[in-house]
């Protein structure tokens, strides 16, 4: 078997709940509860569930765009939660996530090319207009 390149450990995330004329706390949200799971290299993951299960919830949770109440999120081994945040922004650089809502994560306004090279120029990974066209071709042709 390949190695595992994700492992969420027993994830959780709980919120507290606004409540009331006057926003006292109104209790906890257990969005996120004891979630676990491993991704081996080459593997996809796709989290199914009803509104408001927290697929969301644990797929910023992955990314650290939520912070964890608990729990452990190791990407080639490394605990992501120990990591400051110029290191996870080189981590997040190597992990997607399209999250239920397509619009939120693909612009219908922009074309497929235009989508996969924004990331390519944002993350300074192609400099040029016409490099990061050839890679846009280049990684279209590779999917068919």
């Amino acid at each position: 078997m390949s190695e595992v390149l994700l492992e969420v450990r027993h994830l959780v995330k709980h919120f507290t709940a606004r409540g009331g004329l006057f926003g006292g706390s109104a209790g906890i949200v257990r969005a996120v509860d004891g979630v676990s799971f491993s991704l081996h290299r080459g593997e996809t993951l796709g989290l199914v569930g009803e509104s408001g299960c927290g697929k969301t919830t644990t797929g910023r949770c992955v990314l650290l765009l939520e912070r964890p109440t608990s729990g452990q999120v190791l990407f080639e081994g490394r605990d992501l939660t120990t990591l400051d945040e110029r290191e996870l922004r080189a981590v997040r650089r190597r992990i997607q996530i399209v999250f239920q809502d397509p619009y939120s994560s693909l612009n219908p306004r922009m074309t497929v090319g235009e989508i996969i090279a924004e990331p390519l120029a944002v993350h300074k990974i192609v400099e040029t207009a016409s490099g990061r066209r050839d890679r846009v071709h280049d990684l279209l042709s590779r999917v068919g």
